[in-house]
């Protein structure tokens, strides 16, 4: 029964993907040659990075996507909003008061689309940036130093790419709701050409499948040099560096899997016991008592020091081992999939990564109080509209019909 479900689901999957292909086709084909209702030069620019920031209609104008602005201009990056969908006049304005350029389009294609759509634009004007940025407001922007560091990694970085996160979900790639390239990097024509091939459906599969993960191995084929701000392995080092309760603190911002549903004590008995056995003193024999000499004295307060001294090790080596038991299954929980949603609190806490992804409640990764947890060092005014905008989007609870069909197949 189950494998029919599943053979059925995967080809009213399939039939759904190719009947919205089939009705795209026309206006696909339309934007081979990108498109814009509107293209306003603000303010001149100021240096030779640049940075592309895709802003979509229907999320409004938010302060954080304002805050994001501000940050960029901080940084000396010239942001360039694209508009997926036309804004209001108010919320323009609002725009303008720190973007250099405000490119307005019809919502073809996704964040990606508008990604391709203002890269071939641009490449065809003849910019030619030092640094250039991606972002858009499929996350949340959490304004502070936290952001200010990100943006600094972006574009002070050495590397050719540079990620914020990473996913192995499908295969491995760098997630782009926010990375950056080298100005040869955007010039080099085979980077031209997988913008130029990629056909702007406004599907997510498609967009995950083609766009992401073929732009990460498009950069991966050309050889370029790839690093990751937010990575699971600096993440380890820092808990490594934790003592035990701290690291046990940290565990109420692990994802769902890793917080409940398993017993701690089971967890660590193994490594208790090992480092119980790591703890104990070496055994002596008992030494008959005798008036000691200079010359015993000497030798038995030797032998003293050195028993402390390697009471301290196995003491030392015993905490490490519980340590690194909990830090292994955190983790575990962290790397296999979307870190920026599996990784998010730790990620939040622990290396203050300013990015939220919208969908962290949709996707099942957390719950309400999860999440108001990882923020609750927040004030309120700031904590409350995050937490609305992720409640509000649901979660997987009770999906019938139509809704659990295109939240399960990830059409949204």
């Amino acid at each position: 029964m189950r494998l029919a479900y599943r053979i059925a689901n995967w080809i009213a999957a399939k039939a759904y993907s190719t009947a919205v292909r089939a009705r795209q086709t026309p206006s696909v084909l339309a934007e081979l040659t990108p498109r814009f209702v509107s293209d306003d030069l603000v303010t001149p620019a100021v240096g030779d990075r640049f940075a592309i920031v895709v802003k979509y209609a229907l999320f409004g104008v938010t302060d954080d996507f304002l805050q994001l602005l501000a940050a960029l201009r901080r940084h000396n990056v010239n942001p360039i909003v694209v508009c997926n969908g036309n804004l209001s006049d108010e919320e323009l304005g609002k725009l303008k008061a720190d973007a250099h350029r405000i490119l307005v389009r019809r919502n073809r294609g996704r964040d990606f689309g508008a990604y391709r759509a203002a890269t071939l634009f641009l490449q065809a004007q003849n910019l030619r940036p030092r640094r250039l940025l991606y972002l858009n407001d499929s996350v949340m922007f959490v304004d502070g130093p936290g952001l200010d560091a990100m943006i600094g990694a972006l574009a002070d970085s050495s590397y050719d790419v540079v990620g914020t996160f990473e996913n192995h979900e499908f295969v491995h790639h760098v997630g782009t709701y926010a990375f950056s390239l080298t100005g040869d990097v955007f010039a080099d024509p085979r980077v031209q050409r997988f913008w130029r091939h990629y056909k702007p459906y406004d599907l997510r599969p498609h967009a995950i499948q083609r766009g992401e993960i073929g732009l990460s191995e498009c950069l991966a084929k050309c050889g370029y040099r790839t690093d990751v701000v937010y990575s699971a392995e600096r993440l380890a080092l820092r808990l490594d560096r934790m003592n035990l309760p701290e690291l046990v603190e940290k565990l109420r911002y692990a994802p769902y899997g890793a917080l409940r549903n398993y017993d701690l004590k089971a967890l660590l008995s193994g490594a208790t016991e090992t480092a119980s056995l790591l703890h104990r003193a070496a055994d002596s024999k008992p030494v008959k008592a005798t008036t000691p000499t200079i010359t015993e004295y000497a030798r038995v307060a030797a032998r003293a020091s050195s028993l402390i001294d390697e009471s301290k090790r196995r003491s030392v080596t015993a905490d490490q081992v519980v340590r690194e038991t909990l830090v292994n299954h955190i983790m575990g929980h962290i790397i296999n999939g979307s870190q920026i949603h599996y990784g998010f609190g730790l990620f939040h806490r622990v290396m203050d990564s300013p990015l939220i992804k919208r969908d962290l409640l949709i996707r099942g990764v957390l719950l309400e109080y999860d999440c108001a947890r990882i923020l609750d060092y927040m004030p309120a005014s700031q904590r409350d509209p995050i937490m609305r905008e992720l409640i509000n989007r649901g979660r997987l609870v009770n999906l019938r019909g139509w809704r659990a069909f295109m939240v399960h197949n990830g059409f949204v």
